[in-house]
């Protein structure tokens, strides 16, 4: 399929604080997200045949992504309240393009659950032994009105009104072992479990839907060296009967109403080089070739009478380089190819084909830190 060439300016994220006293500070964060605010009709390029759908926030968007004060007690025992960051996956820690390879965010975790995953309520972390940190979170949950084929349970995050539902709490918690001398280089677990059936806009449902979260990560960025892996599995009680009730919502409501399944899984690698450490080991520039690999199937498994699409199983594979022409500024390039399983029926033998559809991109972009 071919995709139309596109600019964007993606995301500018400000963070804003105040320090009521050194144990006690008020931690913010704004995100202006492609230019703007607006409406606008986009092309979903991996349905299958092509889908134009409206969304207001989809033109532009300025959030509050995160509201909260910060109370921090002893190293083993803090507390945030208000409205903060759930470190479920990799990708929530390693969000700055200084981070990530891609010019776009990581892919898979993106494609499974909610990247930038905000949530209110009140959460407890700390570190022991000097190389343990965990996170342990009490927040409102998920809304399963807005769950799809395409990307499971990441339209769950109640984003559509003013406020949230909070009928139902989600729990969830990460436990991380840091080695190495970097910040980055650790490896962990995380779960999060919640019925996201009493959230949704009517009770319309009378059975639970609880989503149960399991992910395992590892990050590693010592010397020129960087990599990272996740492993991501998920599972969702009475997807059937979810996709029953979502069928018959109001177009209104702005949500896919398309068959959801019961198992998500997904898996992610990346590695990539400073090549210039090897001709100057104390270069101030560094250029990092790199490559990444991505599996995810978002109907990995099914229940009742929901059908398996095969087109929601995706392959994708990343070739690219980073430029850091300063530590806090870099210059991304990438080649992308990303295989989408196919449902096409043989109209002789009646069989599927099994031929897989393909897209190829080619993405350029600068980020920044500061």
């Amino acid at each position: 399929m071919n995709i139309k060439d596109k600019f964007d300016a993606e995301r500018l994220n400000l963070y804003l604080g105040y320090s009521f006293t050194d144990k006690i500070k008020l931690k913010t964060e704004i995100e202006f997200e492609h230019g703007g605010t607006g409406s606008t009709i986009e092309l979903d390029t991996q349905e299958e045949f092509g889908e134009y759908e409206q969304e207001v926030e989809a033109g532009g968007e300025v959030k509050l992504e995160q509201v909260h004060i910060d109370f921090t007690i002893q190293p083993y025992f803090n507390i945030r309240a208000g409205r903060m960051k759930l470190h479920l996956n990799l990708a929530q820690d390693i969000d700055r393009p200084t981070q990530y390879f891609t010019t776009h965010r990581q892919e898979m975790e993106n494609e499974i659950m909610p990247l930038g995953w905000y949530e209110n309520g009140i959460q407890f972390y700390g570190t022991f032994l000097n190389t343990f940190r965990y996170e342990v979170s009490v927040t409102n949950g998920l809304d399963s009105s807005g769950f799809s084929s395409r990307g499971w349970i990441k339209n769950g995050h109640q984003q559509r009104f003013e406020m949230v539902n909070g009928n139902s709490f989600a729990y969830s918690a990460r436990l991380d072992y840091k080695f190495g001398k970097n910040k980055y280089s650790y490896a962990g677990i995380s779960a999060y479990i919640n019925d996201a059936a009493a959230n949704r806009p009517k009770n319309d449902m009378e059975y639970s839907a609880y989503v149960s979260l399991f992910t395992a990560h590892i990050t590693y960025e010592e010397g020129p060296l960087r990599f990272s892996a996740v492993g991501l599995y998920g599972d969702l009680q009475n997807s059937h009967i979810i996709s029953r009730k979502n069928a018959l919502l109001s177009n209104k409501l702005g949500v896919k109403r398309t068959p959801i399944g019961k198992n998500a899984l997904g898996i992610s690698a990346d590695i990539g080089y400073d090549v210039l450490s090897i001709f100057s080991p104390n270069h101030k520039q560094k250029l990092y070739p790199f490559v990444r690999y991505e599996y995810y199937d978002t109907m990995y498994q099914t229940e009742g009478n929901v059908v398996k699409k095969s087109r929601w199983e995706r392959t994708v594979y990343t070739f690219g380089m980073n430029w850091f022409i300063h530590p806090n500024i870099v210059y991304k390039v990438h080649y992308q190819t990303r295989k989408l399983g196919s449902d096409h029926i043989d109209p002789i033998t009646s069989l599927k084909t099994g031929d897989k559809q393909r897209e190829n991109t080619f993405s350029m972009g600068i980020g920044f830190s500061f």
